[in-house]
């Protein structure tokens, strides 16, 4: 949202944007287990104890044992797939990511359904910003599998995260046509057509996603974000309050909502959240610095100076709250550290603040 006054330009970051689970590669996971000698073929009965073994080390957390378990497996039988796709799912929880896409990788080469390996190897390049070589990888799981909706959603993601909005609507529908119940891809497209500009048509994609999980949070808060940029300060409150309901300690939710009532000017509300969201989050710069705007709103210039001032040591380089400071300083006729702050705040790059500088400080 643009600014409309020098007060209320620094509520302008809190957007939220699409949440994936792209990073939770180890917790979504599945475990092969041993499919029975019919299934995988006559298996040296001590080859499959060590299978067995690692499985069971796995699942009860003891990482780096299992790991040996595989291996041993691997190196009785080297053609046995899931023993890399296992031992995988362990390196990747203590962090050996190169690991873990090796055999990723290998198990995609001996399994007769490779897509997942290619998959979960697209997730590790990914972790690490290689996108292009993270798409590579995707459309090889798709070759193998074109059933599956997650390989599109997550090359949504990365789209969307790449900022081209456009191709990302392309592969969430493409997941929604496959899963068109998929609460995370509505979510997601809705957030590429914010982006665009298409608020119409974001509203209408966090709507279907609510409807898909009513409980989705993230959902019902970037529905109040769309409704606030479309001036529909009472939807956007109310849509706030179902995301905080949801999920009453994300600061972010309650912030969100103060935002709005202070564009209604409704400042006494406004206050009440912000003051909610620094208990929730005492780290929390920007709600400090929105604590600061809005006591400026309620002239109350000394309060605003010391909320601006807790912004400030929490985050050195916030631009706005200087630029606030600086106003409440000017207000209380400290003409020589508002003009401070305000040249604090320009050299942060807050352009607002150069015309306090020209009409107040030459």
């Amino acid at each position: 949202m643009r600014p409309l006054t020098l007060l209320i330009c620094m509520f302008c970051v809190f957007s939220v944007k699409a949440q994936t689970d792209t990073l939770q590669i180890a917790e979504e996971l599945n475990i092969i287990k041993v499919l029975g000698v019919d299934s995988l073929g006559y298996i040296d009965p001590d080859i499959l104890k060590s299978y067995n073994n690692g499985v069971e080390l796995l699942e009860n957390g003891q990482l780096s044992e299992s790991i040996a378990a595989f291996t041993v497996t691997i190196d009785q039988k080297p053609d046995f797939s899931k023993a890399y796709f296992n031992r995988a799912i362990a390196e990747i929880q203590l962090g050996k990511s190169q690991m873990a896409y090796d055999d990723f990788l290998k198990y995609a080469e001996l399994d007769t359904l490779p897509a997942e390996g290619f998959f979960q190897a697209s997730k590790i390049k990914f972790q690490f910003g290689n996108y292009e070589e993270s798409l590579d990888l995707i459309e090889e799981a798709i070759k193998a599998d074109n059933a599956d909706a997650r390989f599109n959603y997550e090359k949504g993601v990365i789209y969307f995260l790449m900022a081209d909005f456009d191709t990302a609507i392309e592969e969430y529908t493409f997941a929604l046509q496959k899963n068109p119940e998929s609460a995370y891809a509505l979510n997601d497209r809705a957030s590429c057509k914010k982006e665009k500009g298409d608020l119409k048509g974001a509203i209408n994609d966090y709507e279907k996603a609510i409807d898909a999980d009513p409980n989705f949070d993230i959902a019902w808060n970037n529905l109040g974000s769309a409704y606030r940029d479309d001036n529909l300060f009472d939807e956007a409150i109310e849509a706030y309050s179902n995301a905080i309901m949801f999920d009453p300690e994300n600061a972010v939710y309650v912030n969100n909502r103060g935002y709005t009532y202070f564009l209604k000017g409704n400042y006494s509300n406004a206050m009440s959240d912000f003051d909610i969201a620094t208990q929730i989050n005492e780290d929390y710069a920007f709600a400090y610095n929105n604590k600061a705007a809005t006591l400026i709103k309620m002239q109350e210039y000394n309060d605003a100076i010391n909320e601006a001032e807790i912004a400030i040591k929490l985050k050195p380089d916030y631009g706005y709250a200087y630029l606030n400071r600086g106003i409440a300083r000017e207000m209380i006729r400290d003409k020589n550290g508002a003009c401070e702050d305000w040249l604090k705040a320009e050299e942060l790059g807050v352009k607002s603040a150069s015309a306090h500088l020209s009409n107040t400080c030459n």
